[in-house]
């Protein structure tokens, strides 16, 4: 994801991969809405929906009662243009992200390993190696999204802080015939137990992932086929497994680094932070980390920001990952946990109450902004500026409204580059203030484009606009500035983000095109 938001932006650059090619095995599986809406801004969002399955409904069994069954497919309607969950394994997202790099005639160094990195004030020395070969690469920065086990985080001994589950869990992508409903997501819940199993493209082919059976905490099993005895005397339910695709067995961690930037190396993704698999929200949290970096990488680099800028991708994903790494604790507890109060909670409390709660409209639209990410906020970040004397129902420093105009587009159409977008709303019949962010526009080509929005009526009277107002709108579609006291005002907030100097990045290593 990185690297295909540098290559919008023109900005050269390597990846390094000891792998082969793109992942096979199918690993992380659900894309949310918030991560949907950046495919679409690459163009590769019906790519996405072509590729993947849409979640309908989800239905609880506890025993072997099916206590409810929730619509899922219409859960956000109204806050996102995919207002629903996505099944897209993470092999078929980096395929995905692959072919959008070819496009731009760029690739991958497969089969390349990373051996050495080390920090000077103004580069980079990084050493790779491939076979029996070795190269030097002299970047200005490095963003390390290379896993858990992160080897540039561990070569400069970054504490990893948190801790790890005590139960082993497993994964199985696999065929799975049962009463249930095949087309619903199910989380399973028992005294000893959960499952939870995710529909996938393919005939009656599941997910299937829950905690490794006692029998087998001190074991390695090989295979699925081992458990399965095992799982169904703990599952009351007749469950009948085949055709195992995939199957892994793994320990859980909850863990994050206190800064996701050390001088010139970022760090994103795993690299950052991990936690439970709850609400399926690990890939979604580093494809966004990798989007929020990337933009700000980009205008440092071509002398549209400066260093400060930089800093704002901690001060923005940090807290985040920190709330993420709590609440999915928490989730998992209430899941998996042998305490009696959960127990209570997650069997008796939890089946009635969930389905109660989800009769509010407003609990729904609340469950979907967490679960979705259309709902994180940068309120407390140095790029949010409000400069208003109105009382507006959005602020600087939340994701850009989905919005339909009126005549029918969808209003992220207009937002596809990635440039700061000027709303600019002007009431009555003054055109005062869109000819001076025009001739902003003309100052500044490459990094501003305004979008003149003062006939929506129904988006002036939801966002209570009383004065001509200028929404200032990121790269990332978040609002960096909201001001009603006219051009000037944006020219200085654009201004402040300028570096001194561009800054040039010196490569050395055989080139992947010629």
């Amino acid at each position: 994801m990185a690297a295909c938001q540098l290559s919008r932006q023109g900005i050269d650059y390597i990846i390094v991969d000891k792998k082969e090619g793109p992942t096979k095995e199918s690993r992380a599986l659900v894309l949310h809405a918030r991560t949907l809406e950046i495919y679409d801004q690459m163009g590769i969002a019906n790519d996405a929906l072509l590729l993947g399955n849409i979640v309908q409904k989800v239905q609880f069994i506890v025993g072997n009662k099916k206590v409810q069954k929730l619509k899922l497919n219409r859960l956000g309607e109204g806050l996102s243009p995919f207002h629903f969950l996505l099944i897209l394994e993470q092999s078929k997202n980096e395929e995905l992200l692959y072919q959008f790099l070819l496009k731009q005639k760029k690739d991958v160094l497969w089969n390349y390993e990373m051996v050495s990195i080390v920090q000077e004030e103004d580069q980079i020395h990084a050493v790779v190696r491939k076979g029996d070969e070795t190269f030097e690469i002299e970047p200005d920065y490095v963003i390390a999204a290379d896993g858990s086990k992160s080897p540039v985080r561990e070569s400069m001994e970054i504490p990893f802080l948190g801790g790890t589950y005590e139960n082993i869990f497993f994964i199985a992508d696999t065929a799975l015939h049962t009463d249930w409903d095949h087309e619903a997501l199910t989380i399973y819940l028992s005294k000893q137990t959960f499952l939870g199993l995710f529909p996938m493209q393919g005939n009656n082919r599941f997910r299937v992932i829950g905690i490794l059976p006692k029998e087998y905490q001190d074991e390695n099993p090989k295979t699925f086929e081992e458990i399965i005895p095992f799982i169904q005397k703990q599952v009351t339910a007749k469950l009948n497994f085949s055709e195992t695709s995939w199957f892994s067995i793994y320990r859980l961690h909850h863990r994050w680094i206190e800064n996701f930037r050390d001088r010139r190396i970022f760090f994103a993704g795993d690299a950052a932070h991990i936690h439970s698999p709850a609400g399926g929200q690990g890939m979604n949290t580093g494809i966004q980390d990798a989007y929020n970096l990337a933009w700000k990488l980009a205008y440092t680099l071509n002398g549209n920001g400066s260093d400060k800028l930089l800093d704002t991708y901690n001060l923005e994903r940090l807290p985040f990952a920190r709330q993420l790494v709590q609440s999915t604790d928490k989730a998992f507890a209430m899941a998996t946990s042998g305490n009696w109060y959960h127990k209570i909670f997650r069997l008796q409390v939890f089946p009635l109450l969930l389905p109660l709660l989800f009769k509010f409209k407003k609990y729904r639209l609340k469950t979907f902004k967490t679960v979705s990410q259309v709902g994180i906020k940068y309120i407390s970040s140095e790029l949010t500026v409000n400069r208003v004397m109105q009382v507006l129902t959005i602020k600087a420093g939340d994701r850009f409204p989905y919005l339909i105009t009126e005549d029918g587009s969808n209003v992220y159409d207009f937002m596809q580059e990635p440039v700061f977008h000027a709303v600019v709303i002007c009431l009555g019949e003054g055109r005062k203030l869109i000819d001076e962010m025009m001739e902003l526009q003309k100052q500044l080509p490459t990094i501003l484009k305004v979008i003149d929005l003062s006939k929506e009526k129904k988006m002036i009277e939801k966002f209570k606009i009383k004065k001509d107002t200028v929404i200032l709108v990121r790269p990332d579609q978040y609002i960096g500035l909201i001001t009603d006291e006219g051009v000037r005002v944006v020219g200085d907030y654009l201004i402040k983000l300028e570096a001194t100097a561009k800054q040039e990045q010196t490569i050395k290593l055989p080139k992947v095109h010629e």
